[in-house]
């Protein structure tokens, strides 16, 4: 294994494990529902998946795509990804089947490593199996499921290698290949565009190396911490919140998703200290039945973030769980995950300062552009947020157009969110330019949920925007204008969007209007207009 000094920063991911390996081989990095994985095991399988993927001629630059909810053998890849210079592109498996097909079409990849209970969102499985393309993590015993099914024409092809098969015939040791630079891509995560089409977000090395010392110390990712990871890994925060775990040799509990009963179980067995929620599960931990019996003192840290935290939560918060100290982070997947963040002693409770996000990292410089004349804002002047810092994306995977649109010629890039800063340098944000809705922390763009909802027949007009929502801080609803003559009802357009989009993007309601909806002069329906309806005496559209 290549030796790394431990007193370096890292340049590349790959330098993360290894040096970790180094210190304390035997220590758990990694702890599942079901397994665990000490450093030294996840050091020498991703050796093992590297050397892997290159024998099959994957090179350095090319993407492997992985679909499948959180386990720790994303993380092997990942590292072995990482050693090798090629690209990882985590596919969101609560996506429909058409959108996965869009991703992967886009994407390109060489390899799809995949979880065989999801192999009804692979349109063209068995031509994946036939070029040899294809890896099948190890069934749950369990499940019946199999991606191994015939073809329209009734062939089936040889079955595909499993993970373990696919590591056990690999040799053991660091890849020899030319080691990846800072500038390689590291990441390839999808959020869909305004157009409702999906962008491939690149992410480098040195994007995230850039910064991972630095948000160790400001979230207390400290020395050989418990961390809690339920998030999703095609999110930034899933892969990312792993990676600094490890790189301060911490033991991880991660999960397949988020359960209050297993997180309170976990945080007195495993004494947990540091955790990320949106401040709607931070609510629903609040509220269980057995939260006041729970031994919660181990937790130190809870980072919250798409949403400001509203004062009775945080009240509740701070009596249930005293040790614990609360910071909010704001950023976008662009910037590899965060920009601001406003620790526990920079709270004002009962103020104006409960509604920030905090002030930019050190590494980041942030402005707020006045849209109409791109200059700067004054102070608590409304504009567009602008950063700059080396954790801004090298781009959207083959859209220049869509890349020359977000980042300017001197590397600023726009977030599309609006806000102002208030005398202090504290962010507040107010709307979002893009029109993009964030419910329960998941972003959802209406473009794409307009344009399922007028695929539903007797549909003449449609806008989508986000409503307020105590429990996720907005939800999608859709406003709609049918056609002459049609009965169409809420309950047939949610169930018409929901057999083409994932669940949590499609409306939880539909209001029906009879008069036509309100158009800017180039024709184009003002949601701005339309969701003020809903906002009026809600503040801020950002705010739960």
């Amino acid at each position: 294994m290549t030796t790394v000094p431990l007193t370096s920063a890292p340049t590349t991911a790959g330098d993360i494990i290894r040096a970790r390996a180094q210190l304390h081989p035997d220590r758990i990095a990694i702890a599942s529902e079901d397994h665990s994985c000490t450093y030294q095991e996840l050091a020498e399988r991703s050796d093992r998946a590297a050397v892997a993927m290159l024998a099959l001629g994957i090179t350095r630059g090319e993407r492997v795509a992985f679909l499948s909810s959180n386990r720790i053998e994303y993380y092997e890849l990942l590292f072995g990804a990482a050693k090798a210079g090629i690209g990882l592109v985590p596919v969101n498996w609560r996506l429909a089947r058409a959108e996965v097909a869009n991703i992967l079409t886009d994407a390109s990849p060489s390899l799809l490593v995949l979880d065989p209970s999801l192999a009804g969102l692979v349109a063209n499985l068995e031509d994946w199996a036939e070029r040899g393309r294809l890896i099948v993590f190890d069934p749950d015993p369990a499940e019946n499921s199999t991606p191994h099914n015939p073809d329209a024409a009734g062939r089936t092809s040889p079955a595909p290698p499993t993970w373990t098969q696919f590591l056990a015939e690999a040799p053991t040791g660091d890849p020899a290949t030319d080691e990846p630079g800072p500038e390689d891509v590291l990441w390839q995560l999808y959020t869909s565009g305004t157009t409702g089409h999906p962008k491939g977000v690149l992410l480098t090395h040195r994007n995230f190396c850039s910064m991972v010392d630095g948000l160790a110390d400001a979230w207390h990712f400290d020395e050989g911490c418990s961390v809690y990871v339920p998030y999703p890994a095609f999110h930034a925060v899933g892969t990312a919140w792993v990676v600094l775990s490890l790189h301060r040799g911490g033991q991880v509990q991660l999960r397949r998703g988020f359960d209050a009963e297993d997180f309170l179980r976990s945080v007195e067995r495993n004494r947990i200290t540091l955790t990320m929620m949106v401040p709607a599960v931070l609510q629903m931990v609040l509220d269980h039945a057995t939260v006041e019996q729970a031994d919660l003192s181990s937790l130190a840290h809870i980072v919250y973030g798409a949403a400001p935290i509203s004062q009775a939560t945080l009240a509740k918060a701070v009596r249930l769980i005293p040790t614990c100290a609360y910071i909010h982070a704001y950023g976008l997947t662009e910037a590899t995950g965060t920009v601001t963040t406003m620790q526990w002693d920079e709270h004002r409770p009962g103020t104006e300062r409960m509604h920030s996000c905090g002030r930019p990292f050190p590494w980041v410089e942030m402005r707020v552009v006045d849209p109409a004349t791109g200059t700067d804002a004054t102070v608590r002047e409304v504009g567009e947020v602008w950063v700059r810092s080396p954790t801004v994306m090298q781009g959207y995977f083959a859209q220049p157009e869509e890349t020359s649109a977000a980042i300017t010629a001197d590397g600023w890039l726009r977030t599309g969110d609006a806000g102002y800063v208030d005398e202090d340098g504290y962010l507040y944000l107010t709307d979002r330019i893009k029109d993009m809705i964030i419910s329960g922390g998941e972003n959802i763009y209406p473009a794409e949920v307009e344009n399922a909802v007028y695929s539903c027949p007797g549909v003449a007009q449609c806008a989508v925007v986000g409503v307020p929502d105590v429990r996720w801080g907005e939800t999608v609803k859709a406003i709609v204008v049918r056609t002459p003559g049609s009965t169409l009802t809420e309950a047939e357009v949610i169930a018409h969007t929901r057999s083409q989009l994932a669940h949590y993007k499609c409306p939880t309601s539909v209001d029906f209007r009879l008069d036509p909806l309100p158009l800017n002069p180039t024709g184009k329906v003002m949601r701005r207009e339309l969701r003020d309806i809903y906002w009026s005496g809600h503040g801020s559209r950002i705010t739960a």
